[in-house]
């Protein structure tokens, strides 16, 4: 995880791998008290860490505990940078943290049959 400011919203990004190239993307705002923050809508992006495009994945708004989570199902394994970003609002300031490089694998199987000579 990647702790973003000090007189800010601070940002945690977590990337968990759920397999067959499906990523959960888990974001956690809290105040600069460290109190989580509620209801607030957690953008996240995309894009593979060669490219200079980012890919939209919608918006979730934080629970109670400050945490939106999103899953997403990319198209090729390959090595992908990823974004949560808090716009800010009235009260609390813009906040982001990224997770650069993360390699996303696609899931393998092996059977093995053992047949009498």
């Amino acid at each position: 995880m990647i702790l973003v400011g000090d007189s800010m919203p601070k940002a945690t990004f977590q990337v968990v791998p759920l397999g067959n190239r499906q990523v959960q993307l888990v974001a956690k705002l809290t105040d600069s008290a460290g109190n989580p923050l509620s209801g607030k809508t957690i953008d996240f992006q995309h894009k593979l860490s060669t490219a200079t495009t980012w890919t939209d994945d919608g918006t979730v708004n934080t629970d109670s505990t400050g945490t939106a989570t999103k899953i997403i199902t990319l198209d090729v394994p390959n090595t992908y940078d990823f974004q949560a970003s808090f716009a800010g609002d009235s009260q609390y300031e813009a906040s982001s943290a990224s997770v650069t490089n993360y390699t996303v694998k696609d899931k393998t199987s092996l059977s093995l049959q053992v047949q009498p000579q």
